[in-house]
């Protein structure tokens, strides 16, 4: 996480100090979502603690993420509107495990299109032919 007692937290973009805080919680939402299956699969007592312990997290992440899953949730393919998904985060004491999952799914893809969490940007090249390639290029 980020120490905001360092002086050099301040003289950075804040910007990125925001994507560190969100992908750290991301980060603890996807370990709290390890713990909970793994009580889940072997029947353990506590896989209900931790099932109330994943809503809060997402429900801290949507916190988080508000405006701007405000703005971006209308351009995720299937999502549910923003009052529902805020009501039933904030609101409801019990998610079902589908709707818990859910929330989850649309929050990455909010953070996917973000470019937040997205691995997979580089072009595929094509070594064998390079003509084409340079085509693409404009070459």
């Amino acid at each position: 996480m980020v120490d905001f007692n360092s002086e050099g937290a301040f003289s950075a973009n804040k910007g990125h100090i925001l994507e560190l805080i969100i992908l750290g919680r991301r980060d603890e939402l996807i370990n709290t979502f390890q713990m909970w299956r793994e009580y889940a699969l072997s029947r353990n007592s506590k896989e209900e603690s931790l099932k109330f312990k994943l809503h809060s997290v997402i429900a801290t992440l949507f916190l988080e993420l508000d405006r701007t899953l405000f703005r971006r949730l209308k351009d995720v393919k299937d999502a549910p509107d923003y009052d529902s998904m805020r009501k039933d985060l904030l609101g409801k004491i019990e998610l079902s495990d589908d709707e818990l999952m859910s929330y989850f799914f649309q929050i990455n893809e909010a953070l996917d299109n973000l470019n937040l969490i997205k691995i997979d940007t580089k072009k595929k090249f094509d070594a064998t032919d390079i003509e084409s390639e340079n085509q693409n290029k404009g070459i």
